[in-house]
């Protein structure tokens, strides 16, 4: 794997974990944020042929 797509999917990790505290927290602001911004690595990651369903952990 490319360190471009092991990069990707660690962000794609923290951002999903940093969403889920947010959603526990109920901080709507850091939820739209964080939705975006994930919306935006999950495109980038279907551009470049990235399979991310699994844990950048699992796929090294």
């Amino acid at each position: 794997m490319s360190e471009f797509a092991a990069e990707l999917r660690v962000r794609i990790d923290e951002v999903e974990a940093d969403l889920t505290r947010a959603h526990g927290a109920l901080d709507d602001h850091a939820v739209q944020v964080l939705t975006g911004r994930l919306d935006n690595l999950l495109r980038i990651a279907r551009e470049h042929g990235i399979d991310v369903r699994l844990p950048a952990v699992w796929s090294e």
